[in-house]
């Protein structure tokens, strides 16, 4: 029961932190470039996918949402010229979605503030602290997940 109890302490803290972490993130994206911590996430997937693109339904599942989700979060992101929508070669049914350069470049200024907000939240953690705590994370057992935490997404 003890153990149990702790896991449960344990879980409400890292969900806290990580809550509180991504409130700040996107109040700072919202201030500082108009965009939502969603819609950073969709540039940062396609910005990672390059030039080819991601077809909507592999962008879906690298956000964990639904398409419908991930067509509600793109169109402000095509509206606003960062994004853009293509049809499958093949298939016309099938939506591709690529960074447009208007896109790229708003995305690098993005992800450089991005990784200094992060950088100072962790900056009390030393680099040996930053690998155990990485560390402790992978080794949760997660049924049913497909994600690995701790691996490297940036």
């Amino acid at each position: 029961m003890r153990q149990s109890r702790d896991a449960i302490r344990a879980w409400l803290d890292l969900l806290g932190a990580s809550n509180a972490i991504k409130k700040s993130v996107d109040t700072q994206l919202r201030s500082d470039f108009g965009v939502s911590i969603s819609r950073f996430d969709i540039l940062s997937a396609l910005e990672r996918a390059g030039p080819d693109g991601l077809r909507a339904g592999v962008l879906s599942q690298q956000l964990m949402v639904t398409e419908g989700n991930t067509t509600q979060v793109t169109a402000p992101l095509i509206r606003d010229g960062l994004v853009k929508r293509n049809t499958g070669r093949d298939d016309a049914r099938i939506a591709i979605f690529t960074l447009t350069k208007k896109g790229e470049r708003l995305f690098s200024k993005m992800a450089t503030d991005h990784n200094h907000w992060i950088g100072t939240v962790f900056s009390d953690l030393s680099k040996s602290e930053l690998a155990a705590f990485r560390r402790i994370l992978r080794k949760l057992n997660i049924p049913g997940s497909t994600a690995q935490p701790g691996k490297d997404a940036a």
